[in-house]
């Protein structure tokens, strides 16, 4: 199943990477720009949570046997428990699977890095087997629910999808369950909150390992090429990295010009791989925290193989180009999944290194 992304016109409804203009004696090449949206950069066959631990789900603390509805794909609570869109719901100590929509969930034996493949048998509609619950124990924390570290959960979607999931903690603020605190029963944080981890299969088959590659990209076409070896790809994509053909006389190469205002590409310099497209913001003072913001006035310029010149500036590397001032990215809890590239570009199908 090949990585699906929308291919959007910046600027008009055009079908041609460029128009050519003539006046006079005088001729000039003008290459419009293309806008490609949400390319998945090394995120297939699997992609995993790209916030970390997701923690505190709520579990009915109120213990009116309500649950929390998740959709493990976007990473957010669904508020209808009649939706197909939630994978998992939590309440008390079980786990429910969306059944009414033919989704299931089972337990594995083996630590949860170690759970490759999706077992496609055994599935029901919950489960409340996860835990063990200490009781009077001689030793260690009392009338305790702790996730059995050697068991792990796999969810079958309502579409048809895998994911592997590992509970952490059943305990508020995910607790260090040697600690003092915690043994203490009057001290102990609040139960029914979820922290836990989990990986889900997008290409609709068993595999739970991460395959590292790239998302090829053929900018004529504005579609992925699955052939690493192929000369019909331009661009390849992984992670933050951007690889150009060099296996098929491809090269990239950065510029610190507006993309607007880059009107030649140049005939030397390129080289295999960029990785310094973006800044880091780190623990920063003010906005958003630990993410990727593309540098401004920072343009690549492309040498394809069939030795055509593309320019192009990375736009956005969330999921559906959010307003990176707003709330809901500030918040790493709530930011889109990183590594879907939103790339503005124009290519130069004439040959020369001409764009304006």
């Amino acid at each position: 199943m090949k990585p699906s992304f929308k291919l959007l016109s910046l600027f008009l409804a055009i079908s041609a990477f460029f128009v050519a203009c003539e006046s006079g004696s005088d001729s000039t090449t003008v290459v419009e720009a293309q806008m490609i949206s949400d390319i998945p950069a090394n995120i297939n066959p699997i992609i995993s949570t790209s916030r970390g631990s997701i923690q505190d789900v709520v579990g009915d603390t109120a213990s009116d046997g309500s649950y929390t509805y998740y959709d493990l794909e976007s990473g957010t609570a669904i508020e209808s428990s009649s939706s197909a869109d939630w994978d998992i719901a939590f309440g008390g100590t079980e786990i429910l699977a969306n059944s009414e929509n033919d989704g299931g969930i089972t337990k594995v034996s083996g630590e949860y890095s170690s759970i490759e493949t999706a077992v496609e048998t055994g599935f029901s509609a919950s489960n409340s087997d996860w835990y063990t619950y200490t009781g009077e124990a001689p030793n260690g924390p009392k009338h305790a629910i702790l996730p059995n570290e050697d068991e792990t959960l796999i969810v079958k979607t309502s579409e048809g999808k895998y994911a592997k999931v590992k509970i952490i903690s059943y305990y508020e603020g995910n607790p260090d369950t040697d600690s003092p605190e915690f043994a203490n029963f009057q001290t102990r944080p609040a139960g029914k909150y979820f922290t836990f981890d989990y990986a889900l299969q997008t290409n609709g088959t068993t595999s739970l390992i991460h395959v590292d590659d790239y998302t090829y990209i053929d900018l004529e076409t504005g579609e992925t090429v699955e052939d690493a070896s192929s000369s019909q790809w331009d661009i390849g994509l992984k992670g933050t990295e951007i690889i150009a053909n060099s296996e098929n006389e491809g090269g990239i190469q950065e510029l610190n010009i507006a993309f607007a205002d880059l009107n030649e590409a140049p005939t030397s310099g390129y080289v295999t791989a960029n990785s310094s497209w973006y800044n880091y913001t780190g623990e920063a003072p003010s906005g958003a925290q630990h993410a990727i913001l593309p540098k401004e006035n920072l343009t690549l310029v492309l040498k394809t193989p069939n030795d055509l010149y593309a320019k192009f500036r990375i736009v956005s590397y969330y999921r559906g180009n959010p307003d990176i001032s707003s709330q809901e990215f500030i918040n790493v809890a709530t930011r889109p999944a990183s590594r879907y590239y939103t790339i503005e570009y124009g290519l130069q199908v004439d040959g020369s290194t001409k764009f304006e």
